[in-house]
């Protein structure tokens, strides 16, 4: 995309963002399909300025894992899409290039915020799980 069309978009009120991603998975072929197909559903919803992504990387030979890295920076018409994104894909971090202030309707971002702490009770309690299982095979396994 050309520097004039962005100017233009911000000046319409549009965002321009920069998102990061990484998958990772014992699978290369699943691993790529997956980052891909998370870039195609996040460039649907804005203007893409330009996009990235590595090669699949295998990061541990023993257990046959791999990690994928993406960067897309995208146009996105309205703000609140940010949330969205960063918590419907797998994002490792989001920069806003421009503009330098936003406004984001207070509702949505309630929302959001309780979406974040919604998914927070989900890890503790997958965690908790984890852990409680972890003791139960520990004792198993002294008998």
């Amino acid at each position: 995309m050309k520097t004039s069309q962005i100017k233009s978009l911000l000046s319409e009120g549009w965002v321009q963002v920069l998102f990061s991603m990484t998958v990772q998975g014992n699978d290369s072929k699943k691993v790529d399909e997956a980052i891909r197909s998370q870039l195609n559903e996040i460039e649907k919803l804005g203007k893409v300025v330009e996009s990235k992504i590595s090669k699949p990387e295998l990061m541990e030979e023993s257990k046959n894992w791999y990690s994928q890295f993406s960067e897309i920076e995208i146009m996105l018409d309205n703000p609140d899409k940010i949330f969205d994104i960063l918590l419907d894909y797998m994002i490792n971090s989001v920069e806003i290039i421009a503009p330098d202030n936003l406004k984001v309707n207070s509702q949505t971002y309630q929302d959001r915020l309780n979406d974040l702490a919604i998914k927070f009770r989900e890890t503790e309690k997958a965690v908790l799980y984890l852990s409680a299982r972890n003791k139960i095979l520990e004792k198993e396994n002294k008998k």
